[in-house]
């Protein structure tokens, strides 16, 4: 097999330093739940001044989660609910986001691909 010159490479070598930050804390929010820490509280416990860059990184952290614990290791939502604290309707709030988010993703390129510009 051909050798990529990117082979060695850790997965966020080429991340900015803001991309990367930011990985970081997702990062740290799914280390916290995974060890027993509530959804809510694992957010919080991120150190940041920023209100806004807080609420984006809640919003991506919990998708980030969703998408681990329900779509590839198949708990149920309610189970996904019971293990982040939180709520089953805002788990499936989230899923439902993450859902339309793909479908219109999948839109426009379909889109761009013959030519149709938004």
């Amino acid at each position: 097999m051909t050798e990529r010159w990117d082979d060695g490479l850790s997965d966020d070598a080429l991340l900015s330093e803001q991309n990367r930050a930011y990985k970081e804390m997702i990062d740290k929010i799914k280390t916290v739940v995974e060890g027993g820490m509530g959804f809510d509280e694992a957010c919080k416990s991120i150190d940041t001044p920023d209100d806004e860059l807080r609420k984006a990184l809640s919003e991506d952290a919990l998708k980030v989660l969703i998408a681990e614990m329900h779509f590839m290791r198949k708990i149920p939502t309610d189970k996904v609910a019971e293990m982040l604290k939180i709520s089953v309707e805002r788990v499936n709030s989230a899923k439902d986001s993450m859902l339309k988010e793909i479908e219109d993703s999948a839109i426009q390129e379909f889109h761009k691909g013959i030519g149709i510009q938004d």
